[in-house]
């Protein structure tokens, strides 16, 4: 065997076949295929080889032939205990320009095929990230207090009648586009809350203002990549008539609401406010940990040159297509109207997938090779520790949960790794 590095993290694997060899691979086929022949006077699988060559000739046997020399080929790349650490797969087979297969003369035939690509790591120590920023202010625990009152919120008439932001507003409308209504354009006593964003930008703010019995002629333009094909792009005027103007008016705060919550050792405001602001800085610690961990890995692969096979980019892009589509099939509609209603088409859909596969194709070769140069594999203890296996019992996991095992663990490892070795610089201006 022979190997000679391609581009695009391709590698061929040259064989010489000996006219022997090539024999041996024709009696397989002769066997095999001669079991789905029927020739006249012999039962089916029963004729002389010669009398198969007679009537199909030898080439019927070619193919099955190749593929068998190609089997046994492809052994002597598996066996080879430095080329399988990088092989990938994708075996195309490939013969010299002009090569004219014959029986009873010696040939060569080649495996082209993907291999882990070879590239050097950016710098992935010191790279530069802002600081956390895990400060709480009394206004975020305020609004995270008023958000467990509101699921009790009762709706109230609103004494001056005019819609202001967070006010519920309950009116009729009718759209038009050119002067003539739509589809779907038109409802009666809608209630919506204002500055929720359901409707097309623009709606809901020129309601503000508007007061119980005003009528009023809105003018919007539906967004470029509106679902409704018909209308996406295109100016409308809703005409909209208020009835009834609401404020929710959360209930009082005391200590019987607060015991309401059973919330373990909350019993009063004081404790409250004490127990979500330490909530809200725990989640702060944490949404600021992914944030910067986002930040380091994709400014290191941003700087990140690899020629990545595209066995590696496929595998994904298939993973995410079928989880899209299965999705589609849950719904219970066409895949091309999922698109759509996604905001998206295949054309575009296509593209971002690819793209979106190509980088987490390279995250996983440059992640991986981050661990290998800084040794940070899960040992066996920890691994053991996280499958809850101990000498006190026989826990049997299979392959695949282990491997679940040592991935997550490998990742937290490069990502307490990379934390650790950051730059930290002022998220100040």
């Amino acid at each position: 065997m022979i190997t000679e590095k391609l581009e695009h993290s391709r590698m061929k694997a040259t064989f010489a076949v000996t006219k022997e060899e090539f024999e041996t691979a024709l009696d397989y086929s002769f066997k095999k295929n001669n079991e789905k022949v029927t020739i006249k006077g012999f039962r089916k699988g029963k004729a002389p080889r010669d009398m198969f060559e007679k009537i199909y000739g030898v080439e019927a046997l070619y193919e099955d032939a190749i593929d068998y020399v190609l089997n046994n080929k492809l052994k002597e790349i598996y066996n080879d205990k430095e080329l399988v650490k990088i092989v990938l797969g994708n075996f195309i087979p490939e013969f010299e320009e002009g090569f004219k297969l014959e029986r009873g003369k010696d040939f060569n035939i080649s495996l082209v095929f993907d291999v882990r690509p070879e590239f050097n790591l950016p710098q992935y120590k010191g790279v530069e990230v802002k600081e956390a920023d895990t400060t709480v202010t009394k206004e975020d625990v305020l609004n995270a207090i008023n958000n467990l009152l509101k699921p009790k919120a009762k709706k109230e008439d609103k004494e001056d009648k005019t819609i202001a932001l967070g006010n519920i507003a309950k009116f009729d409308f009718k759209g038009y586009v050119n002067d003539e209504p739509f589809a779907g354009g038109e409802a009666k006593d809608y209630e919506l809350k204002i500055g929720s964003n359901q409707f097309i930008p623009g709606f809901e703010t020129q309601m503000v203002g508007m007061k119980e019995g005003e009528t009023k002629d809105i003018l919007v333009t539906f967004p470029k990549e509106y679902q409704a094909e018909d209308l996406a792009g295109k100016d409308a005027k809703f005409v909209v008539t208020i009835h009834n103007v609401y404020e929710e008016v959360l209930p009082e705060l005391n200590d019987d609401f607060i015991k309401s919550l059973n919330i373990k050792d909350v019993n009063n405001k004081e404790e409250l406010e004490a127990y979500e602001e330490k909530e809200l800085k725990s989640r702060k610690e944490i949404a600021e940990k992914d944030r910067q961990t986002n930040e380091i890995i994709n400014k290191i692969l941003d700087n990140t040159v690899i020629d990545l096979p595209n066995i590696l980019i496929d595998e994904r892009v298939n993973a995410m297509r079928a989880q899209y589509e299965n999705q589609a099939k849950r719904y219970n509609i066409p895949f091309d109207t999922f698109l759509s209603l996604m905001g998206t088409d295949k054309e575009k859909f296509d593209k971002e997938i690819y793209e979106q596969g190509k980088r987490n194709a390279m995250f996983s070769e440059v992640m991986s090779k981050i661990i290998e140069v800084e040794h940070l594999e899960p040992k066996e203890e920890a691994i053991n520790n996280y499958l809850g296996i101990n000498e006190n019992n026989k826990k049997k996991v299979t392959q695949q949960e282990y491997q679940a095992a040592f991935s997550n663990l490998a990742y937290n490892n490069i990502i307490e790794f990379l934390l650790a070795n950051a730059k930290y610089v002022s998220n100040k201006e």
